[in-house]
């Protein structure tokens, strides 16, 4: 008869001691959360919603679409209501946090809402002092550097997160297939988990926007997603939609919002749940590959690795790049032994988003996602040229430069298939266009100084034209050599009388000469070229060079003469 008093009396003994009631604490927690979101649901600025002619897609009950822009510079404030509820539930998180430190979920609401409210030197202490499953508190503070722009601390903190985890969770937080589809989301459909780990290695590699990094931002990125997935799994959203799969795939696809509206009542006499838009941080772009990209990069184009692809199935905002363009300039190979020398020259004093901002430029030639080439320099202002050895096999060319105050960025990225030089034949390089010196340059490193940044020319000066020949036996004599340039897009009715043999191929220019190779490795040469009298329009530059022995060897380089 006594011991269900004492029993009573044992229970309310531990709480009168301190001890909290952790599903009470919880619950309060979680009732707090959900009250600052139905504020934020009610308080956020009204504006009418609608896809403003962009195109949408719809994704489950979502109706996403991109207007393109800097979303930031039209973000109205957020209102007063809104801060003070977000404190308040700061402090309650807090407490809540005090009291339970190995809670996941209270841990991960504090590190977001700090995030949110711009502390995230508070936030990081918060995943800093985490006391709940280790790789949790990892992935924590992967976002926290991320958010911070720590790229390569983001990585490492993410490494671990996935090195820590059970296989199972790793396999859900490495998952791309939201991000795929056509011919490669049938691909990684067939494959197991275990057997994903190559295809999404390689994936990510030529999903990097800038090799000059020393992180890919992208991974970081998607990582920084599948965390803010999994604090926000569970429970109604701002949107007031409760979680599903999918705002799991908006999310990954396209990353969290930053700042929300609501649409206006259709009548004030009627009541009802706010219509809102969630608006991501823009303006974003794809970087993700197609088929072709993934199966040959060493074999594509410029217009392969479009960052702006019509209905993308995937963008990302780098914090480093309101502006993502492409960057102009001219590019040149080389031979060097057994290997290839890569010269790639730029201008940035021409491109709107450079002129006199000081950049970090970088050449990259990555042979696949385990070794890359990178040649880079700092401060570049105007021209440079820059260049990068790597060896004779198909190459991924990728061409970079950011202006990190003003947050501008510019690549140009494409295959070279390249291939070994056949033994004991001739070759000859690629032609590099500089603006000739009083005295024309006798090696690529003196040409490169004045190499233009591009294969567009000024009609008012001449042009310079380099290039190097290999194998070439002065035991043989002398060989012959020719430059003509041709104008490009030659009338219908030219065409038809040089088809019949009545007129000659019109050269505009045309040099030819005689000489004996002064060593048999490598016989560099240069000319200067008078275009002042030649109409703007396209050119092709062909040089060919005849041994004595009658073996022939060409290079071609087109170019637009301008006039300015």
């Amino acid at each position: 008869m006594t011991f269900f008093p004492l029993l009573l009396s044992l229970i309310a003994g531990g709480r009168q001691s301190g001890a909290p009631d952790s599903v009470a604490v919880l619950k309060a927690a979680r009732r707090a959360r959900d009250a600052f979101e139905t504020t934020r649901r009610v308080s956020v600025p009204e504006r009418p919603s609608g896809s403003g002619g962009a195109r949408y897609q719809i994704i489950g009950r979502v109706r996403y679409w991109y207007e393109g822009g800097d979303e930031s510079d039209s973000a109205p404030p957020e209102p007063r209501r809104i801060r003070e509820a977000r404190a308040r539930l700061l402090a309650t998180l807090d407490n809540a946090g005090s009291a339970l430190p190995g809670d996941e979920w209270i841990v991960g609401q504090r590190v977001r809402y700090l995030l949110e409210d711009s502390q995230p030197s508070a936030a990081a202490r918060v995943a800093e002092q985490c006391q709940a499953v280790r790789w949790w508190c990892e992935a924590l503070a992967g976002l926290v550097r991320h958010a911070e722009r720590d790229y390569a601390g983001a990585d490492s903190l993410f490494t671990a997160a996935l090195a820590d985890m059970p296989d199972d969770e790793r396999c859900r937080w490495s998952d791309v297939s939201p991000l795929l589809e056509g011919e490669l989301a049938k691909r990684y459909r067939e494959l197991d988990c275990a057997g994903r780990a190559a295809f999404e290695e390689r994936w990510w590699w030529l999903a990097r926007p800038l090799y000059s990094l020393p992180a890919n931002d992208r991974l970081t990125e998607h990582f920084a997603r599948q965390t803010m997935v999994r604090i926000e799994q569970g429970r109604r959203t701002t949107f007031g939609l409760y979680w599903e799969n999918d705002l799991r795939d908006v999310l990954l696809r396209y990353g969290w919002p930053t700042w929300w509206t609501r649409e206006p009542p259709a009548s004030p006499m009627l009541e009802s749940e706010p219509n809102i838009t969630g608006h991501d941080p823009s303006p974003a772009f794809g970087f993700t590959p197609s088929a072709r990209v993934f199966d040959e990069p060493g074999r594509t184009r410029p217009e392969d690795w479009s960052l702006d692809p019509p209905q993308a199935r995937e963008r990302y905002a780098p914090a480093y790049a309101k502006a993502f363009g492409y960057l102009d300039h001219q590019a040149a190979l080389f031979r060097r032994g057994d290997s290839c020398v890569m010269v790639a020259a730029f201008d940035l004093s021409d491109d709107t988003l450079f002129a006199e901002r000081p950049a970090t430029a970088a050449l990259a030639l990555a042979a696949d996602e385990h070794t890359t080439f990178v040649a880079r320099d700092s401060g570049v202002t105007g021209t440079r040229a820059l260049a990068a050895t790597a060896p004779c096999e198909p190459l991924l060319f990728s061409l970079e430069a950011v202006a990190p105050r003003e947050r501008h960025a510019a690549r140009a990225r494409y295959g070279i298939d390249l291939a070994p030089r056949p033994d004991g034949r001739p070759a000859i390089s690629d032609l590099l266009l500089f603006d000739p010196p009083d005295s024309l340059p006798a090696t690529l490193e003196a040409a490169m100084v004045h190499a233009l940044g591009s294969t567009r020319v000024p009609s008012t000066r001449n042009l310079g034209v380099f290039w190097q020949m290999y194998g070439l036996d002065p035991a043989q004599g002398p060989v012959s050599m020719s430059l003509t340039m041709t104008r490009q897009g030659t009338s219908w009715l030219r065409r038809a009388v040089e088809s019949v043999g009545l007129a000659s191929p019109r050269r505009d220019v045309q040099l030819q000469w005689q000489e004996v190779p002064e060593v048999p490795q490598v016989t560099p040469r240069a000319l200067a070229i008078d275009v002042s009298g030649l109409a703007p329009g396209r050119y092709v530059i062909e040089v060919t060079v005849t041994s004595a022995g009658g073996e022939t060897i060409t290079a071609r380089r087109e170019v637009v003469i301008e006039r300015r």
